[in-house]
This record gives structure tokens, C-alpha cells and sequence, in this order.
């Protein structure tokens, strides 16, 4: 099978996605990445243009930007729009804060020469306060996530869609399991929460007390945000893709 990474992106450098790395960490395993941006008017753009001069890989769509406010499947409505523009027969798709590891290169690479027509569970690790410690599974944010699938099959992302029972149901675990890493709340402070208030206002048109609170802590806002399950963080000590060691060290964090 070919296989196209696909990621969505919007103002990539004023909230400090690590959409770079993303993209870097698809290219072995894929016959090309699209990219679909949300019209950046911070340079994102523009970087992943000049980025298609010298990697001819890498696939560039533009999604007109909506403007949503309060609707709950703008996000999914962005990600199968990428979709369309997928010339492979297989996707694996990303979100601009996650990193597929180097150690599933091999596992994907095997999966390509698979002739059955399947979707893929992937292993999904959420940083929280630090890199050594997750999220407890459950809560905020899926570890189990299909995102290895047909290109026609339309994809749910991490929560539950009408839409998206095809990929579900089609899904298998793959003798090794494929590891993506979500930077998303390790991003630098005054990102996170720009990032965040964008986020809650397209979904739900409203803004988490508790990040409002969290905003005027000066250090590491993570170690005394009240989220409920701030006492039963996952221990994590694997190693970090590489790629992700200085942009984790530039943001103050030990690895």
C-alpha cells in the first residue's frame, strides 16, 4: 500500500505547535505528508511553502478558515478535508502537537506490505506538568487512537462520530504498537493558553475556569492547576523521539 501522512495546522508558530517535528517524523514512513493549513497569518504558510522547495514530499492544501464559534465538529470537518486531498491509498494522520516516534518506523514500514484493507490503533502518550509523567488514561485525552486508515474512510479523530464506526470497527492492534507523543500542554506558557482559549471558544464558545485561574501562576502552571486527577499521573521513562530533545530542553524541560 502508499501511504500519506496528513496534518492540520493553524498559526503554527504563534502558538508553538511542534507541526515541524510532526512532519519531520512522517516523511521516512510516507510517499508524501499534506499539510493542510487553517490561512496562517504567522509565517506557517509561507515555512511550509519554502519547506516544499527542498522536499518534494510534502503535499500543500489551504482550508478556507471558518471562523467557528461553538461548533463542536469544526475540527473533524478540517481533518476530512485534508482527507480529500490524500493521493495515496492509506493515511496516518497527526495532530501538529504530536510526534510518531522513530521505534514505530518498522512496525508501519511492515504494515505497508499488508494487502487487507484495515485501520490502526495507535498508542497515544499525553504529556502532562513534564516529560516523565501522562495523563491518567480516561480522562482529558484518548491514549487508544485510529489513525491509520483507508484513505476513503472518513476519519473521527480521538473522541466517538457517526461518522467515523468504519475506522473504528475496522481497526487492528499491530504486533508491535505504534507510539505517538502529544506535546500539547508541554508548549511554552503564554502559547498554551492562547492556544487553549482559541480551542474552547471553536468548540464550545466558552473558556475553563480553571485554565483562567492557572494563567496567573508564574512557573510551571501544570504542578498546581486543580483538574481532578492531578494526583494520578502515569510515571513515563521511555525515551523521547529524538527529534523532540531540544525543542523539550528550549522549553525548560529535564529528558
Amino acid at each position: 500500500m502508499t501511504l500519506s501522512g496528513n496534518i492540520c495546522i493553524r498559526q503554527g508558530f504563534a502558538l508553538d505547535y511542534c507541526f515541524e517535528h510532526a512532519i519531520e517524523s512522517l516523511l521516512p514512513v510516507c510517499d508524501e505528508v499534506v499539510v493542510c493549513d487553517g490561512e496562517s497569518d504567522d509565517g506557517t504558510q509561507e515555512f511550509i511553502r519554502e519547506w516544499m522547495l527542498r522536499e518534494p514530499k510534502i503535499k500543500l492544501c489551504v482550508y478556507k478558515w471558518p471562523d467557528p464559534v461553538g461548533q463542536i465538529d469544526f475540527w473533524v470537518d478540517w481533518l476530512n478535508f485534508a482527507r480529500t486531498h490524500i493521493k495515496t491509498d492509506y493515511q496516518l494522520q497527526l495532530d501538529a502537537d504530536e510526534v510518531l516516534h522513530e521505534s514505530s518506523y518498522p512496525t508501519i514500514l511492515k504494515l505497508k506490505e499488508r494487502n487487507a484493507r484495515f485501520s490502526v490503533r495507535c498508542q497515544r502518550y499525553n504529556f502532562w506538568r513534564d516529560a516523565q509523567h501522562l495523563i491518567p488514561h480516561g480522562v482529558c485525552c484518548s491514549h487508544l487512537v485510529t489513525r491509520i486508515a483507508p484513505q476513503n474512510v472518513w476519519l473521527p479523530s480521538d473522541g466517538p462520530h457517526p461518522n467515523g464506526q468504519e475506522a473504528i470497527m475496522m481497526a487492528i492492534d499491530p504486533p508491535e504498537q505504534i507510539e505517538i507523543y502529544h506535546y500539547g500542554f508541554l508548549r511554552k506558557p503564554d502559547a498554551f493558553f492562547k492556544k487553549a482559549k482559541a480551542i474552547q471558544k471553536m468548540f464550545f464558545n466558552s473558556y475553563d475556569e480553571r485554565l483562567a485561574k492557572a494563567e496567573t501562576m508564574t512557573g510551571n502552571w501544570m504542578e498546581n492547576c486543580e483538574v481532578g486527577w492531578e494526583n494520578n499521573l502515569l510515571p513515563f521513562n521511555k525515551p523521547h523521539p529524538q527529534r523532540m530533545i531540544g525543542w523539550l530542553q528550549e522549553r525548560g524541560y529535564k529528558v
